[in-house]
């Protein structure tokens, strides 16, 4: 009876260590805390609307989604003019990925607010560059949408179709602004 006591004990103690050892092995990515890095991003993005500040605005871009961006400063304008108001309520659905291969770690999240302001109705959408150990010039915001919330169902895909380096702005952009 003590050996198959024994036995089983080994067992538990063999499987617990086996399972400790695989999240050992994966925990940057369980470490980090997307829920944070998300809100702070989200934060900063809306002081910088709401201040009209570019600057501040164009710094959150990556190096190479700056280089990538069709008119960044015209995008920049867009959706300084299109966001209105202060932030009354606001929901948030976040997808974070990650990728290690030969040592070439990269890790990106990418995160819809659903936002209602005093004024208005707006998603907030954003891709943020987290990690690239192949190349730290990635790292930053690649993508910023922002349009209004009645827009959700022809302009909004989570950057599958509608992705793009900088700030996404939808073809009939002219139409969009009333100002």
């Amino acid at each position: 009876m003590n050996i198959k006591k024994l036995l089983v004990l080994t067992t538990v103690i063999v499987f617990s260590l086996s399972l400790s050892a695989c999240s050992f092995f994966q925990a940057g990515r369980f470490a980090r805390d997307d829920k944070k890095i998300a809100d702070t991003r989200f934060q900063k993005i809306i002081e910088a609307l709401e201040n009209k500040d570019k600057e501040s605005l164009k710094k959150m871009f990556s190096p190479n989604a700056l280089k990538e961006a069709n008119d960044m400063d015209g995008g920049i304008d867009y959706i300084i003019n299109l966001y209105e108001g202060k932030i009354i309520s606001k929901n948030v659905a976040r997808e974070g990925s990650g990728l290690n291969e030969d040592d070439e770690r990269t890790s990106e999240l990418k995160c819809k607010y659903t936002v209602t302001t005093d004024k208005d109705k707006y998603i907030v959408f954003f891709i943020d560059k987290l990690v690239d150990a192949k190349n730290p010039d990635n790292i930053g915001l690649y993508m910023l949408q922002i349009i209004k919330e009645s827009d959700e169902e022809k302009e909004f895909d989570w950057g599958f179709i509608h992705k793009c380096a900088g700030i996404y702005r939808p073809d009939n952009v002219e139409s969009k602004i009333t100002k």
